[in-house]
């Protein structure tokens, strides 16, 4: 984990207050694994508010358009209030404080590549940020991604053009039926599941906790591993302030408190008790 200043590179527009935020960092570009997210202040000044960073999940790896290495990072951000807005509004050029890459990200070994054939990866929203770079991983182990997508409407379902070139299918669903299926994600999810009854799938899953949740049910119901990562309200990402804890369970069934900064943000679907929503 580094402390960096890194400078703004661009800042793309996606449509529907999202943006797509790429900072020149090679250091930390090297460092990244899928489902890590780093910490980044939303202004160039340490004095000026908001005082607290804020975490921001990698979604993709920028490298150099001559030599291919890692330059930078690729952040998705929604414009929700004080902090993003100023992020969003920031210009080329500019520095910011960006501490990471932070956390434990998706569990992808070489060893999958004889266990697992399809990895079902299932996004609500801004839930696609961390599943780009696990695509990648999960291809060049030779394990099949399909990614379902869903959103309140088209403009909601953001870079899938980048799940596209990956070659990978792509299964849209929005909830006025403006693009793909009118549906929530989780019904062509389940029917896929019951399709591949019988072959070695693995699923991840990203977005609002209730879609988290029907996910992690789809795969007990069907003694399927599945991996989420969690949103959570972060101070100060380091374990100190617990302010992003999420209720669990331990192997003995007890009840304890997880950090999403420190133990997370990716965890077994099973651990979490999905009847308690975190703050």
């Amino acid at each position: 984990m580094l402390d960096k200043k890194v400078k703004v590179k661009a800042i793309r527009e996606l449509g529907a207050d999202n943006y797509l935020l790429t900072v020149n960092t090679p250091e930390q570009a090297r460092l990244v694994r899928p489902g890590q997210f780093v910490m980044l202040k939303c202004v160039e000044d340490l004095a000026e508010n908001p005082l607290l960073r804020r975490p921001f999940t990698i979604f993709d790896i920028h490298r150099s358009s001559r030599s291919g290495k890692p330059a930078g990072l690729d952040l998705l951000i929604k414009d929700v209030g004080v902090g993003t807005r100023k992020l969003v509004q920031t210009r080329p050029g500019q520095l910011l404080d960006c501490l990471g890459p932070q956390g434990h990200g998706f569990q992808v070994a070489a060893e999958m590549r004889n266990r697992v054939q399809l990895a079902y990866l299932v996004a609500g929203g801004v839930g696609i940020a961390p599943l780009f770079l696990l695509a990648q991983s999960l291809l060049t182990h030779g394990i099949r991604p399909v990614l379902f997508y869903g959103g309140a409407s088209a403009a909601d379902l953001v870079l899938r053009e980048n799940f596209e070139r990956l070659g990978i299918e792509c299964v849209y669903t929005t909830e006025d039926g403006s693009f793909g299926e009118r549906a929530l994600v989780t019904q062509p999810l389940a029917q896929y599941i019951r399709s591949y009854r019988g072959k070695n799938i693995r699923m991840y899953g990203c977005g609002p906790w209730g879609m988290m949740k029907a996910v992690h049910l789809l795969s007990i119901e069907n003694d399927i591993q599945c991996e989420v990562s969690l949103e959570a309200r972060m101070g100060c990402s380091l374990g100190a302030c617990l302010g992003c804890v999420v209720q669990t369970r331990d192997s003995r069934g007890e009840e304890q408190y997880l950090r999403v900064c420190q133990d997370g943000p990716v965890m077994n679907s099973r651990l979490i008790n999905w009847n308690t929503v975190p703050l």
